[in-house]
């Protein structure tokens, strides 16, 4: 049965009851949390998964888009968990006692071989990238300058680095191609921040 009032956040607190440790590994911790709320739901094995390295504001990882001479640099890299290979920018997690610009340089150089200059990286702000589940931000960048190098480093899986213009990337996103969570993201906000530019300076355009 429901009812016609309309019920705001402050109307239903959510009171995590008894949080069992399931499992963990060197980068997360699983939780099955017993959550109720005061309408009376309640779930008793609501699963969590916490990267252990969590800054402030939950802020554990970094995805950087890579725009260089109008094209964007994609990973294609093999996903076990979807059992497929996928293409992606480069993300990782912030390490310990690293901050989010530093570990956006890192993880770019690391996956890409490309080297930028912090004064190349815009913040493009924050994602959740699933918020039923990840207890986790993750901080998109776009780098929009930078140079190739072979300091590329091993990763299970990568493949290869390449670049593709602008109406290529949004092809495969149309097709499907493109399904990873910080490639979508930072690429709708990159094209929303292209927009407000022009919007503000339509001279420059």
């Amino acid at each position: 049965m429901t009812s016609d009032k309309k019920i705001g956040d402050d109307d239903l607190p959510i009171e995590v009851v008894e949080r069992r440790l399931a499992c963990e590994n060197s980068k997360f911790f699983v939780y099955f949390d017993h959550v109720i709320d005061k309408a009376g739901s309640e779930v008793r094995d609501y699963l969590v998964v916490a990267p252990k390295n969590a800054g402030k504001n939950l802020i554990t990882g970094v995805a950087i888009l890579p725009v260089v001479d109008g094209q964007v640099g994609l990973i294609r890299i093999y996903r076990p968990a979807i059992r497929a290979y996928s293409w992606e920018i480069p993300h990782g997690f912030v390490d310990e006692g690293e901050n989010e610009v530093a570990s956006a340089l890192r993880e770019l150089l690391e996956e890409t071989g490309v080297v930028a200059d912090q004064s190349c990286f815009s913040s493009l702000g924050f994602i959740t990238p699933d918020s039923g589940v990840l207890a986790a931000r993750v901080h998109l960048y776009v780098a929009e300058a930078g140079y190739s190098t072979s300091q590329r480093e091993f990763e299970l899986g990568l493949r290869e680095f390449r670049f593709f213009d602008f109406q290529e990337l949004e092809n495969m996103i149309e097709r499907s191609e493109v399904q990873d969570t910080f490639t979508l993201a930072a690429w709708c906000k990159y094209r929303l921040t292209q927009n407000s530019r022009q919007t503000a300076n339509p001279n420059n355009s």
